[in-house]
């Protein structure tokens, strides 16, 4: 899923889906997409551009997008 996974991407990766906890509470976690990697500027730790979605039932959806941690992205196959 990371950049550095040997397939010589430097950074860029196929879009991916995944479970995003922006807040890093999972039991709260939403589906989204996982773009791109990158460094943190200020921390140095991986971090992943993703846009997730909130919503459904009675609450229309809505997408957002950010740099999230990456302990707070996992593949869609992991809960």
């Amino acid at each position: 899923m990371r950049a550095n996974d040997g397939t010589g991407t430097k950074g860029y990766t196929v879009p991916q889906h995944v479970w995003v906890a922006f807040d890093g509470r999972w039991h709260e976690r939403k589906p989204g997409v996982l773009v791109e990697w990158r460094r943190n500027p200020k921390s140095g730790g991986w971090e992943g551009m993703v846009v997730w979605f909130s919503g459904g039932g009675n609450i229309s959806w809505s997408g957002r997008q950010g740099w999230v941690p990456a302990d707070h992205i996992k593949p869609l196959d992991q809960t």
